[in-house]
């Protein structure tokens, strides 16, 4: 028990420091947007309410945009799972003798 109490405190020590970085992370492109969107392309100063704004309906489009990909790939998936791959289904006994099933790449 005293082996996996010890690799338990090492996962979350883990987990932890990759939570520190990702926030580091996530600090600096919100600072590098906002400073992007400190001047209008017509070079005169946005107010922090205009900034904020900018800032806050481009997290919600990234928001939308990662929500309809990951739509897309359940979809891929299922049409993958379905309609291509592993398709070894008893009922199709007959078509053994035309060879084996296509398959695709997943890999890009």
């Amino acid at each position: 028990m005293h082996k996996i109490e010890k690799l338990h405190r090492e996962l979350l020590e883990k987990l932890t420091e990759t939570n520190r970085a990702l926030d580091r992370i996530a600090s600096l492109l919100v600072s590098t947007q906002l400073l992007q969107e400190c001047v209008s392309p017509d070079g005169e100063a946005r107010t922090a309410e205009e900034c904020a704004t900018i800032v806050d309906e481009s997290f919600n489009a990234g928001m939308c945009l990662h929500e309809q990909m990951i739509d897309a790939q359940r979809d891929f998936k299922y049409q993958v799972d379905e309609f291509y791959i592993g398709n070894n289904d008893d009922d199709d006994e007959d078509e053994e003798d035309e060879g084996p099933a296509p398959q695709i790449a997943l890999k890009f």
